[in-house]
């Protein structure tokens, strides 16, 4: 399964004490912090019916309401052949209300837009989506702007939503080629000590962006990045104690999970 978790330079202090303080102001004409949010998942462990992860889709579906969005990801991407299981838990899931998008990885802008629209047709065909995750999205500057444009006209002419996941802040230019942006994908101790964002972030409103927390071991450690989450902007959170090498092969549990779904309404 492709997956991809760079670590972010480091603010400077001074950058991310104004971009902590802007999170709790109100300003003329910038949107303000996220009071209530919504929990989005990259779902990325298989629908077994039996065994270990077997509970985990159906705990999804219970967080409805509350958890909005799950991406599907059967094989870095949608697999060669349709799966059964993947059919059967992406119907449940909407059923209970969630909007299930598919995986798909981008290559900073330099997989060809024949083989992700292959992918996306593939998503819509075989698991009947919502629509799609477009992973690996270039965020250095505007040049790849043109690609994910197409990209973003391509998914919305099937009635899709779009994320675009540079998994750290980028350029205003992609705003127009996305429904949400996933501009924060580290640790918690990253998110805690060194992120930052540029001011075009606030003029937005909280739903177009995610914020994506993992190695977040306590309970404490938990409620503490959803509520910086909020200041930040983040209409689209999900916190884990999970860590790497894939931070999103399961679910939280217990007094955790629950404790996270309680403060993302708060």
């Amino acid at each position: 399964m492709r997956s991809r978790f760079p670590l972010w330079p480091s603010a400077s202090p001074v950058v991310a004490l104004v971009a902590l303080l802007a999170g709790s102001l109100t300003v003329a004409g910038l949107a303000p912090a996220a009071s209530a949010q919504n929990m989005a998942v990259p779902s990325y462990f298989y629908p077994s019916p039996t065994g270990p992860t077997s509970t985990l889709w159906p705990q999804m579906d219970s967080a409805a309401p509350t958890l909005k969005i799950a991406v599907v990801n059967p094989d870095s991407g949608p697999g060669s052949i349709p799966d059964v299981n993947y059919q059967s838990a992406v119907h449940s899931a909407q059923k209970a209300g969630i909007t299930v998008l598919g995986y798909v990885y981008t290559s900073y802008g330099q997989r060809s837009l024949p083989d992700v629209e292959s992918d996306v047709n593939a998503y819509y065909g075989w698991y009947g989506v919502n629509g799609i995750f477009l992973d690996q999205a270039y965020s250095a500057d505007c040049s790849e702007q043109p690609y994910y444009a197409q990209l973003y006209a391509y998914v919305k002419g099937k009635g899709g939503t779009v994320i675009l996941n540079p998994g750290t802040q980028t350029q205003a230019c992609y705003v127009p080629d996305s429904d949400i942006l996933l501009t924060f994908e580290g640790t918690d101790s990253q998110y805690v000590q060194s992120y930052s964002a540029p001011s075009w972030v606030r003029r937005y409103p909280p739903s177009h962006f995610w914020h994506l927390i993992y190695s977040t071991s306590s309970l404490s450690a938990m409620t503490q990045a959803i509520s910086l989450s909020k200041q930040r902007n983040a209409g689209y959170v999900y916190v884990t104690p999970d860590a790497l090498p894939n931070p999103w092969d399961t679910l939280p549990s217990g007094s955790y999970w629950n404790g996270e779904l309680s403060a993302i309404v708060r």
